[in-house]
């Protein structure tokens, strides 16, 4: 079974897909419903059948992605990320409509079960696992073997898939199982969900029930359990689930980390034969490498992811910013929504570069223009500012957001002055000809977040407060001066060494602005 995960008003949900066909989209006749500005109307059709499952898009307005790549139509796979407009949701595959955990109330505990606490089990000697008394399949040089394999498969993938079914393998060549069953908890909620489920043919059993009672005991007190010969034991007929397969003998081994709890592996044999002790200790090393493996798989996701985000953040904010955006995030596939707020908002030029450039080789200019961004970079960094972006030899920078910041004024004004001592020191050290700057500051209300398709979207500043500090730039400002506004100079407070300019009439405003020159 496919199941969409996705987080909605703050709660992880978990969306079965039926077989056949699901319609996804913003609007009630929808089968799956998100309410998300940016999915559209009827975004996507999701079709479940025996070959695996496929999502379309439906013309959306902002498109459908698989792993960021743009789709119009692909296939889905277990830990696939699937977007719709800016809204993504993980694919898992598991095995919900084939096992199902029963509520039994009792433990099985007769003649010949066999509890042991999980970790001491995984600690084997070559002698006990050649025992020629219990039947045991390994021989010493195989054990070897098997040990290096296992301790391999935690170095050698972290995917997640490629790791649950190695685990299947080596179960089954370990011990005399006829079925194997890995369920994993949900990150999220916690709750049991069954990933893998197969037979030693390799086709998956029919609809089948495990032992809740069972589990849950794993899982809690983090023991290894063993049962045999559970049809022939009156004591277990209130275990249904048991009782209804007519298991003869089964296992069940915690995954689990020192830290964490991650599901259980279990196994059985509906056939004449049963689990000896050694098979046990086996299967506890398998499941204990297994939970390593899982573990580390999932902790490789959530650090590529994270490192992803960090390094998109870093494009745009200092590096103490980046890591409070992240801090505050819900979930790593979060992304921040456009919103109105109070900002300052910078624009530094430089003047006469064209004319520059056109007496230097390319590769100057670029080493000249690197020279500038990267130290105009750190002056705004140093503010904790957003670096909104680039345009050909200007820097457009905001105070204020993402994160609130009182006194955005101020520091934006500190930047400034700041920018003007660090351009001399550029001159100073790399330029026979010297640059010059204009630069100008605004304070308003603006629309600051991640904007654009979901493919290409950037940290932005729009509005009114963005036009008019680009028109007292380039229209008012001399090389070589500061100016703001008035809104800035009031919020800028005191000690700000700042003369009044008078009222200026600028582009696009139906009226004059007080303009100040620091």
């Amino acid at each position: 079974m496919f199941t969409l995960i996705y987080q909605e008003d703050g709660v992880w949900q978990r969306r079965p897909l039926s077989e056949g066909e699901t319609s996804v989209g913003r609007t009630p006749d929808n089968d799956l419903v998100l309410r998300h500005p940016s999915v559209s109307r009827r975004h996507a059709r999701v079709h479940v059948d025996g070959d695996g499952c496929r999502v379309q898009d439906v013309s959306s307005r902002l498109h459908t992605y698989v792993n960021g790549g743009l789709v119009h139509a692909a296939g889905l796979k277990d830990g696939d990320r699937l977007t719709l407009g800016q809204f993504t949701m993980r694919v898992e595959e598991s095995q919900d409509g084939v096992v199902v955990t029963t509520p039994d109330r009792s433990v099985p505990e007769f003649e010949g079960t066999i509890v042991r606490p999980a970790r001491a089990a995984a600690v084997l000697s070559t002698a006990a696992v050649s025992t020629e008394g219990e039947g045991t399949r390994i021989q010493p040089q195989q054990w070897l073997a098997l040990l290096a394999e296992v301790s391999g498969m935690v170095a050698r993938t972290h995917d997640l898939s490629a790791i649950l079914d190695r685990v299947v393998s080596l179960t089954f060549e370990l011990v005399p199982a006829d079925r194997v069953f890995l369920l994993l908890a949900d990150e999220h909620s916690g709750q049991l969900v069954p990933r893998i489920a197969r037979t030693r043919s390799g086709k998956p059993p029919a609809a089948t029930s495990i032992s809740g009672t069972v589990t849950r005991r794993v899982m809690s007190e983090k023991t290894a359990m063993l049962a045999s010969d559970t049809t022939l034991d009156k004591r277990l007929e209130s275990s249904q689930s048991l009782m209804a397969q007519r298991v003869r003998s089964f296992m069940c081994a915690p995954l689990w980390t020192e830290g964490d709890v991650l599901g259980v592996a279990y196994v059985d044999t509906p056939a004449s034969r049963s689990f000896k002790p050694s098979d046990l200790d086996l299967f506890t090393m398998v499941a204990n490498y297994a939970a390593v493996a899982i573990h580390q798989a999932r902790l490789s996701a959530r650090l590529l992811e994270e490192t992803r985000r960090l390094e998109r953040l870093q494009r745009y904010h200092s590096p103490a910013v980046a890591e409070r955006i992240l801090a505050r995030s819900v979930s790593a596939e979060s992304t921040p929504d456009a919103q109105e707020r109070e900002v300052s908002v910078l624009f530094a030029d430089l003047v006469g570069f064209t004319t520059l450039s056109e007496t230097l080789p390319p590769t100057e200019v670029a080493r000249v223009l690197t020279t500038f961004f990267t130290s105009m970079t750190d002056v705004i960094f140093e503010q904790d500012g957003t670096l909104d972006k680039f345009i050909g030899d200007a820097v457009l920078a905001v105070f204020g957001a993402p994160l609130d910041q009182p006194d955005h004024a101020a520091r934006a004004v500190k930047a400034a002055l700041t920018i003007r001592e660090r351009l001399r020191d550029v001159n100073d050290k790399h330029l026979h000809q010297p640059l010059r700057m204009r630069l100008a500051i605004n304070s308003g209300r603006a629309l600051v977040g991640d904007i654009g398709a979901p493919r290409r979207r950037e940290f932005t500043v729009l509005g009114d407060v963005v036009n008019t500090a680009s028109r007292l730039q380039t229209f008012v400002c001399e090389p070589d001066q500061i100016l703001m506004s008035e809104a800035t100079y009031q919020l800028a407070g005191r000690p700000v060494s700042a003369r009044p300019r008078g009222e200026v009439q600028v582009k696009g405003r139906a009226g004059a602005i007080a303009v100040y020159e620091i």
